[in-house]
Parts: structure tokens; C-alpha cells; sequence
């Protein structure tokens, strides 16, 4: 069959488009609700802290989760006012108000904030205890690094709830901690980057009543 210029021009443009349609232009950015869930990581880390975090962890399949920041606050209020002084009761509600990630292959990288209302009370992370030692960053404010089952720098701080008991603050203090997997050495500068603006914004989420003074870095020395 006899090919004439004008067929063999309009096979080279449907190539070109073929070309064009599976290099796809520029790299397909992240989905919309990871695109909703890190102005919510932004909001809680803050903006700074979210973006040390991705450069991190990468663009390979990387995603972002959240929780609605209202709700958390709401649950954790209603749970610090139904305290009882004295209570026996351990059981804990935690929250995880944003997640990073990314995976490559079988390779995982990921970064949690997460917050709860802490089993500990205020006097008992002031103990020096050689299997649990807490270190004082500032005043009221207690440190250290969990290594199992993910490296997690946690911080307990009082938080007086208002509507709540006399003394829940000291009986059942605020816990927050920035977990991370597969990020090897950067896992603490990254830590101690994420959790004072946690920190500071659990506190006035929650609207605790003389809160304690975060300083701006929370690493334990």
C-alpha cells in the first residue's frame, strides 16, 4: 500500500500524542484527601514541620491521613471530664490526628502525631525509675523515647481541663508523641522538630487552663 505524505503526517502527530499522553507531563501530584489531610498535619505541626517531614520521608507513594480536629477535641473533653479522682481505671482513647507516609517496594516510611490522655500521673513521671526515666525539658513538661513498637518521642504535660475535677490535670495529664518508622537517623532531629508545635496546639485546642510553657525544643538531653 502506497503511504502518502499527508498519511505518514498524521501517523507522526498521533505518536507525539501517544508519547505526550503516557509521559503524562509533569508527575501527578498527591490525591485530593491527602491534599485535605496535610493542611490538617500543617495545622498541628505546622507548615514547617510538615514540609521536613515530606522531604523525609519522599514522594514515593506518599499519603497523608487526618482526623476532623473538632471531633478529637470534642472526645477528649468529654473523656478528661468524666474522670473520677483516684480511679483504677487505665483504659485510654487515643487519637491520631495526622499520618505521613510513604512505601517503596516493601520499604515503609511513616510519621504519626498522636495524642491521648496519658496513664501516668504527673508525680510518677517525676520519679527517676531506671526502666521508665522521664526527663524534665521544662517546668511541668516531662520527656523521653519510646523504641517499641515504633520510635516515638513523648511528652506529658498537665493540662486542667475546664469542667473537670480538682487535680485531674496532675491525676490525668496530657500525652503527646511524633512516632516514626524507617527514617533512620533523621527519626530524632524530625521528632524533636514536630512535637513542640504538637505540643503547644493540643494545649489550645483543648483550652487547658494555665497550660505549661513549651520550650522549642523537647529532645531529651
Amino acid at each position: 500500500m502506497k503511504t502518502t505524505r499527508s498519511t505518514a503526517l498524521a501517523g507522526v502527530v498521533a505518536l507525539a500524542a501517544a508519547l505526550t499522553g503516557c509521559s503524562g507531563g509533569e508527575t501527578e501530584g498527591p490525591g485530593p484527601e491527602t491534599v485535605k489531610a496535610l493542611k490538617v498535619c500543617e495545622e498541628v505541626l505546622g507548615a514547617g514541620g510538615v514540609s521536613a517531614a515530606r522531604a523525609i520521608l519522599g514522594d514515593s507513594d506518599f499519603r497523608a491521613e487526618s482526623l476532623p480536629l473538632a471531633k478529637v477535641g470534642e472526645a477528649m473533653l468529654k473523656e478528661a471530664r468524666s474522670y473520677v479522682p483516684g480511679s483504677e481505671d487505665l483504659s485510654r482513647s487515643t487519637y491520631e490526628p495526622c499520618r505521613m507516609s510513604t512505601a517503596e517496594g516493601e520499604s515503609i516510611r511513616r510519621v504519626d502525631a498522636r495524642v491521648q490522655w496519658s496513664v501516668f500521673t504527673m508525680d510518677s513521671v517525676t520519679v527517676a525509675d531506671k526502666q521508665r526515666k522521664w526527663t524534665k525539658a521544662a517546668e511541668d513538661v516531662y520527656v523521653q523515647w519510646e523504641r517499641q513498637p515504633m520510635d516515638a518521642l513523648v511528652a506529658v504535660v498537665p493540662c486542667r481541663v475546664p469542667g473537670a475535677a480538682a487535680g485531674q490535670e496532675r491525676e490525668l495529664p496530657l500525652q503527646v508523641s511524633v512516632r516514626s518508622q524507617g527514617i533512620g537517623t533523621d527519626r530524632e532531629t524530625l521528632s524533636g522538630k514536630l512535637l513542640t508545635p504538637f505540643v503547644r496546639d493540643t494545649q489550645k485546642r483543648l483550652g487547658c487552663l494555665d497550660p505549661a510553657t513549651i520550650p522549642e525544643s523537647l529532645l531529651p538531653e
